[in-house]
C-alpha cells in the first residue's frame, strides 16, 4: 500500500467508531487504507470493525496508551506499510467526501507544508465551527481555538498558514513526521498536536488550514464534555507544553504567570459554582506539572465523568493509592 492511510484511535467506542468508518466509505476511502487502533478497549472493538470492514487494517494494544501512543502505533504501521501521507482522525470525526481529495491537492501543491486541516464543525444542527486552527502562546502554553463557537457565514473560507493544527483530523506528510518524531507520549492526550506543531514550525515547516474540507466533530466523547480527568489533562499540560517551548527571560516567566492566572481564574469559576471536584482537578494538574508528573498515573484517581475527585487529599498526605 501507498499514498495516504488514515489512522483511527478507539477506546471504548466502538460504535462511534463504526459511524466514523461509515463516513469513510461514503467518501469512497478504502478498507485497506484504514487502520484503527483499539487503544486497549474493554470492549470486542476489532470483531465488530472486522465484521462490518474485512480489509480495514487493525492494531491491538493491550493497555490504554493514550491518544499519543494510540496514534503512534499506528502511524508507525502505516509508515511501515508505505504511506507516504497520514491522516489522524478522531474516531468521533465524520468526514465530508471531499475532505481527504482538499487535504491531499493541499499538500500536493506545496512542498513547505508539514501538514493540513480540515474546517471542523461541532456535530449539532447547523453548522457552527468547533476550529479552523489554533494560535498558540508557547510561553505559556495557551492555546485558542479559532473560530471556536462561531456560527459559519463564511468568515473562514480562505486557506490560511497556523501555528498549529487541530488533531481532530489532521494529513501529515511522511517526511515530516519522520524529521519532526512522532507525539510526545507523556501528554497522553490533550496537546500533543500542538506540541508537534511547533516542533515542527521550529525546522522550517509550515501548517495550513484547508477550509474546503470538512470534518463534524462529537466533541469530548471520549471522557465526557464535564470530566475532571479531562480538566486535569488539559491544565497540566499547557503547562507541560509551555515547559518545553517557553522562550526562557523575561518571556517565560511572563507567560508561567499568565498560565497560573489562567488556572486560577477557571480554579476560582469553578468553586464559586461549587464544582470542587473541577477545582480539585486543577489543584492536581499545577501539583503535577511542577513536579514533571506525566502520563496517565492520574487517571485511575479521576472519575472519567464529572464527580468527586477520590485521592488529592491523600495526595497531599503523601499517599500513594
Amino acid at each position: 500500500m501507498s499514498g495516504v492511510q488514515t489512522v483511527i484511535v478507539t477506546w471504548n467506542q466502538t460504535d462511534l467508531t463504526l459511524e466514523g468508518l461509515a463516513a469513510l466509505a461514503r467518501a469512497g476511502v478504502a478498507q485497506d487504507t484504514i487502520w484503527v487502533v483499539d487503544n486497549g478497549s474493554a470492549d470486542a472493538a476489532l470483531p465488530r470493525v472486522l465484521a462490518q470492514y474485512p480489509a480495514a487494517r487493525t492494531l491491538r494494544l493491550e493497555q490504554n496508551r493514550g491518544f499519543t501512543g494510540g496514534c503512534n502505533a499506528g502511524v508507525r504501521a502505516a509508515l511501515a506499510a508505505g504511506a507516504e501521507q497520514v491522516f489522524l482522525l478522531n474516531n468521533d470525526a465524520l468526514v465530508e467526501p471531499a475532505t481527504l481529495p482538499e487535504l491531499q491537492g493541499a499538500l500536493a501543491r506545496d512542498p513547505g507544508l508539514a501538514a493540513v486541516s480540515p474546517k471542523v464543525y461541532h456535530a449539532i444542527a447547523g453548522r457552527v465551527i468547533q476550529s479552523v486552527g489554533l494560535r498558540v502562546d508557547p510561553d505559556s502554553g495557551d492555546t485558542r481555538m479559532l473560530g471556536s463557537n462561531e456560527p459559519d457565514r463564511g468568515q473562514h473560507d480562505q486557506p490560511a498558514e497556523r501555528d498549529a493544527l487541530f488533531g481532530c483530523a489532521l494529513l501529515i506528510r511522511r517526511r515530516a513526521w519522520e524529521q519532526v518524531g512522532e507525539f510526545w507520549e507523556p501528554f497522553f492526550s490533550y496537546a500533543e498536536e500542538t506540541d508537534w506543531c511547533l516542533r515542527a514550525r521550529r525546522l522550517g515547516w509550515r501548517l495550513l488550514y484547508v477550509p474546503a474540507a470538512v470534518v463534524h466533530h462529537r466533541t469530548s466523547s471520549s471522557l465526557g464534555w464535564d470530566s475532571p480527568l479531562k480538566t486535569y489533562l488539559i491544565v497540566r499540560n499547557q503547562l507541560l507544553l509551555r515547559r518545553r517551548h517557553q522562550r526562557g527571560g523575561w518571556r517565560g516567566a511572563r507567560g508561567l504567570a499568565y498560565a497560573l492566572y489562567l488556572g486560577g481564574r477557571s480554579w476560582a469559576r469553578f468553586m464559586r459554582h461549587r464544582r470542587r471536584s473541577q477545582a480539585r482537578a486543577i489543584e492536581l494538574a499545577w501539583w503535577d506539572a511542577a513536579r514533571g508528573r506525566s502520563g496517565d498515573a492520574r487517571a485511575p484517581d479521576l472519575r472519567l465523568k464529572a464527580g468527586a475527585l477520590t485521592a488529592i487529599e491523600a495526595d497531599r498526605r503523601g499517599r500513594t493509592e
